[in-house]
């Protein structure tokens, strides 16, 4: 386990040593605009690390990741610095989904619980699927990002499942247990200046890498695509009721509200910020704990029980409340 533990403790304690840098930076500078600077931290970690480990083979995939994150390192620390409209940062993260695909991070099939594998060998397929793919991660973690702690913690359970989930015997993918501990570890690092009152933000940059690196190690890790949603299914639904619920609204899509997602309506329902973060992370440890062990039916029969108890507290609870 040391090829697995110490990447992981690295990361770990080089996060921590250099956003405590940035931060020291911007407090003798006088620099606010650091503060948003979490996520460059953690990418620029993840990279170094990465690229100095002698146990991984810099496969084309590999590179891919690498290429995704250094794009998402320069395209995400512009917006946090001229805070671009919602339709520039959209043709940037297809960019950054294509770079990816382009290096290989693809698959050339998805599994199918009811019945054999569906083919993505065809580019006129899998290239629109695996860009939605991308863009569902990288939106669905970024509007996570509302609350001090959330998006960055949800992701670590997430890459956590990943981890596991590679010394299984169907996937049995040393490396990306390797890659899910370096950026495991530096999301962790983070996490201990983002904690509310946070001292760091994870910024466009880190908030799109996150969904990024989870999208990636899903399609790496023997196209596990399903197990991963699974994992991520909460911010996932709360991303695709946004939207729904923008569109019914006239409203457009990407339009930054404080009213619909559910952390706040959480928070409105009395619970504090850190109890937010306990209560997703919490439920998405347990979805992601029964991910790793049950079959097609029973993984299938969780979702749709997540899928109804999220439809009840946004659906029939908040009429129940006006009674």
């Amino acid at each position: 386990m040391e090829k697995y533990l110490l990447p992981f403790f690295y990361s770990f304690a080089l996060s921590i040593l250099l956003i405590s840098f940035l931060l020291w930076i911007g407090k003798k500078q006088s620099l606010q605009a650091i503060k948003r600077f979490g996520g460059v931290a953690v990418i620029l970690v993840f990279v170094l690390l990465v690229i100095f480990n002698k146990d991984l083979v810099m496969t084309k995939p590999i590179l891919g990741i690498l290429a995704g994150g250094i794009l998402i390192l320069i395209l995400g620390l512009w917006d946090d610095i001229k805070s671009l409209n919602w339709k520039t940062q959209l043709l940037f993260q297809i960019a950054v989904a294509l770079t990816a695909i382009s290096f290989g991070v693809k698959s050339g099939y998805i599994s199918n619980p009811f019945g054999s594998a569906v083919n993505l060998e065809n580019p006129l397929v899998y290239l629109p699927i695996f860009t939605l793919y991308f863009l569902l991660f990288i939106n669905s973690l970024n509007w996570l990002d509302g609350i001090d702690g959330l998006s960055g913690s949800v992701s670590l359970v997430v890459l956590g499942t990943i981890f596991l989930l590679s010394f299984k015997p169907e996937v049995n993918q040393p490396a990306t247990a390797i890659l899910s501990a370096i950026s495991g570890g530096a999301v962790l690092g983070f996490l201990v200046l983002n904690w509310s009152p946070a001292k760091i933000l994870a910024g466009t940059t880190g908030a799109w890498f996150f969904g990024f690196i989870l999208a990636s190690l899903s399609i790496f890790a023997g196209a596990k695509i399903a197990t991963v949603l699974m994992v991520a299914i909460i911010p996932i639904l709360d991303f695709m009721r946004v939207i729904w619920e923008r569109y019914r609204a006239g409203q457009p899509i990407f339009l930054a509200d404080k009213d619909r997602h559910l952390h706040f309506r959480l928070l409105k329902t009395g619970f504090r910020e850190k109890s937010v973060v306990f209560f997703v992370c919490s439920a998405s440890l347990l979805i992601g704990a029964a991910a790793l062990y049950l079959k097609a039916s029973g993984k299938l029969a969780i979702m749709a029980l997540v899928i109804i108890i999220y439809s009840f507290f946004f659906i029939v609870w908040p009429k129940k409340q006006k009674l």
